[in-house]
């Protein structure tokens, strides 16, 4: 006897997904993650576009994950054409895409995966109980957005971060009142933790995980040019293809990835368990108090991992604007270099995960070609592992407690499935 159990939808995630459990005779047949969102031609749309308007077009990939695209493309550049920017940009850069992970965390821990553990269908219907949280969640985010406008020049798709620098640098009154702001909004992240902290984890998809992460040096971060693994080793960013081995598969739009020949995972948890030696203060302090809640082998770990980001880039971006004010905020110019025909790769920490923009240029630096892998792309065949795992622990169990455990397992990696499937070849 055969039977499906289909989540059509998954809700409270971006772009359009569902799961799929096929059973026979009671037993698991096949597992499916199906990504509905249609081909995006993204790379095909920026073939022979100057490397000057890449970026323009790229950060439109995402209105959530507009910083890390458009500095992973910028970065891609900038690579190829060996531009070495000046350190007022490093630490603007940084501010950036710390302000997306507030902007981005704020919205997924308490809006989207807050509700499956307090009960409720969803954040309208919290607010009624929780409405001082989700208040405090909202100015959370707000403060998010301030950085991003005041440093991008808008709330999205920004236009000032270039290549080579800004185009416009934030005033000292701006930075000043993003520092107020994020120390107004850093009991709301730490609330965060604490909410978390108090649920139990489900055991139903607990399993082994490989796990992938940016090395970001000395500091925890977002930014760096080598990939940690789970297994101990490194890997230059350049060598991308070689740990993401992407292929299609029938039933998704968003091809596949695998290491080894397993599937991984990305995002705030590989983050956190492969760099929080690197975590300081309240950060460093709430991930030791809360270990037990932060564990390689559940996925859903990945929330509270989150909120442990919310506190730490609060905090980081202060210290980075405390640093730009004592050394003075100049209006540079962009820098100069030449065009060339080459290739530049670059791997930034988007909110869900390793992003990848890889750029092919011509001489007269239009672009030839490109791949861009998104998180959620590399994710996917981890997903899709996870909910076979859940289907066989709660095999028997009402179906009804089977799809709201596959929905609360997805969930947790914040999936972007609208970015998720992207086209080299047309």
């Amino acid at each position: 006897m055969s039977k499906n159990i289909t989540i059509d939808e998954l809700t409270r995630v971006e772009g359009h997904g569902g799961i799929e459990i096929s059973l026979k005779d009671g037993k698991i047949e096949d597992v499916k993650f199906n990504v509905f969102e249609g081909p995006r031609f993204f790379e095909h749309a920026i073939k022979s576009v100057y490397y000057e308007k890449i970026p323009d077009i790229t950060r439109r990939i995402c209105a959530i994950c507009t910083a890390s695209h458009s500095l992973a493309s910028i970065g891609a550049i900038e690579h190829a054409f060996k531009v070495k920017v000046t350190p007022q940009t490093e630490a603007l850069r940084d501010i950036l895409i710390h302000g997306e992970m507030i902007e981005s965390h704020a919205l997924h821990v308490f809006m989207l995966a807050l509700p499956d553990f307090l009960g409720f269908p969803d954040a309208i219907h919290m607010a009624s109980q929780h409405l001082d949280a989700v208040k405090a969640a909202l100015e959370l985010k707000k403060t998010g957005n301030m950085i991003h406008t005041a440093l991008s020049g808008r709330d999205v798709h920004g236009m000032n971060d270039r290549v080579g620098g800004f185009s416009k640098v934030p005033t000292e009154k701006q930075l000043i009142e993003i520092k107020e702001s994020l120390e107004a909004v850093k009991p709301t992240t730490e609330l965060a933790v604490k909410l978390l902290a108090g649920f139990d984890l489900p055991s139903y998809n607990v399993s082994e995980n490989m796990l992938m992460a940016i090395d970001s040096g000395d500091k925890f971060g977002f930014l760096g040019d080598s990939v940690l693994v789970s297994d101990q080793t490194v890997h230059p960013e350049t060598a991308y293809e070689k740990l993401t081995n992407e292929k299609v598969v029938r039933h998704s739009y968003a091809k596949h990835s695998t290491y080894k020949g397993k599937p991984f995972m990305v995002g705030s948890l590989p983050r956190i368990l492969l760099s929080n030696k690197k975590l300081e203060g309240t950060a460093a302090s709430l991930y030791k108090e809360h270990r037990d809640k932060v564990q390689q082998r559940n996925t859903i770990s990945n929330n509270i991992a989150q909120a442990i980001e919310l506190v730490h880039s609060v905090d980081r971006a202060k210290e980075v604007i405390d640093q730009l004010l004592a050394d003075g905020l100049k209006q540079e110019a962009l820098t100069e270099f030449e065009v060339y025909a080459s290739r530049g790769i670059n791997a930034v920490e988007a909110p869900r995960g390793l992003l990848y923009h890889d750029y092919t240029f011509n001489e007269d630096g239009t672009i030839l070609k490109s791949n861009i892998i998104t998180p959620t792309a590399q994710n996917a065949a981890n997903i899709e592992k996870d909910a076979r795992v859940i289907a066989e622990n709660l095999s028997g169990k009402p179906e009804a407690e089977l799809v709201k455990a596959l929905e609360i397992m997805a969930r947790a990696y914040d999936p972007c499935i609208s970015c998720s499937v992207h086209l080299v070849h047309l």
